[in-house]
């Protein structure tokens, strides 16, 4: 698979010859080979992709985000299939019985629960919270009936960032930052999913009969709390939300993360956590290894 996310925001041409994508801008040519892609970030409207070009990215699993006015992902592009099994994938994903699935979302509820409190752990904010999310573990049960992950999320926003937060306000700064970092996560997921045969339609919790991205939307949970976490202090006593703001959060991927014991780049974490799923889901695997806050190691010299 891929393993360059690349982030174009400049007015320039883009064509793909002989299996590399080549960007031209005032007379200079920059030419990247497709393989070498995972996600394509398109940040300017001015910028024309071909049918032709839309169906080479797709053919090799690149990833392709488009950014509005605002500069926010608007929508994710990506291939239906490209596993040589991807039939056996599906057919192991659609066998698998409801307590299966809500076991797993037990789990991932759990894993997200946790890293929200290791959040409000290394920021150091108020321990009775972090106390109270630990508590909800204790009474998430199998598919979640009781919402603790919606309730985690009121007390854990309330204490990064006050009673007045809202996580539907545009106004507010960190939302942008979260909006931006989740969209580059969640297209990095999706087209990894793609890669390993999963069917991104068929949730685990999720089932919006509209959403194409059910399963994608389930998976990203544990790493959401990482995104918040540097995303708060990247923007901490910012005004605007920034072309280096948007930069250092596409740049997420390649910061470090100890998974499964080893040290490890997030993009890499994410690819391992997905096929381990795919591994779960197929009854390879006895277990999915969680993603864990404490074990991000950031990048050196960023914040």
């Amino acid at each position: 698979m891929g393993f360059r996310v690349i982030y174009i925001e400049n007015e320039v041409n883009i064509k793909v010859k002989l299996n590399n994508l080549v960007v031209t801008k005032e007379g200079k040519e920059l030419w990247i080979p497709v393989n070498d892609i995972s996600v394509l970030i398109i940040d300017n409207l001015q910028i024309t992709l071909t049918a032709r070009m839309m169906c080479v990215l797709a053919e090799h699993n690149v990833g392709v985000v488009i950014c509005d006015q605002k500069h926010l992902p608007m929508g994710y592009y990506s291939s239906f299939d490209n596993h040589s099994r991807v039939s056996k994938m599906i057919l192991c994903q659609t066998e698998k019985d409801r307590m299966f699935y809500d076991a797993l979302w037990q789990k991932i509820i759990c894993s997200k629960l946790e890293n929200q409190a290791q959040v409000l752990e290394l920021l150091e904010k108020e321990g009775s919270v972090v106390a109270h999310l630990r508590a909800f573990l204790t009474e998430v049960q199998p598919g979640d009936p009781a919402n603790r992950e919606a309730h985690g999320a009121k007390i854990y926003f309330n204490e990064l960032m006050g009673t007045s937060f809202s996580r539907g306000n545009d106004d507010i700064l960190l939302n942008a930052g979260l909006d931006y970092g989740y969209a580059i996560c969640r297209s990095f997921l999706a087209r990894t999913c793609v890669g390993y045969g999963l069917n991104t339609q068929l949730g685990i919790h999720h089932c919006n009969e509209y959403n194409r991205f059910n399963l994608v939307d389930d998976l990203i949970e544990p790493f959401r709390p990482i995104v918040d976490y540097y995303a708060y202090q990247l923007l901490a006593g910012e005004e605007y939300f920034k072309p280096e703001h948007r930069h250092k959060l596409v740049n997420m991927l390649n910061h470090k993360m100890k998974y499964k014991g080893r040290n490890m780049y997030l993009c890499n974490a994410m690819e391992e956590y997905v096929s381990n799923v795919a591994s779960y889901i197929a009854g390879k695997d006895v277990s999915v290894v969680m993603p864990w806050v404490k074990n991000y190691q950031g990048e050196e010299n960023e914040i």
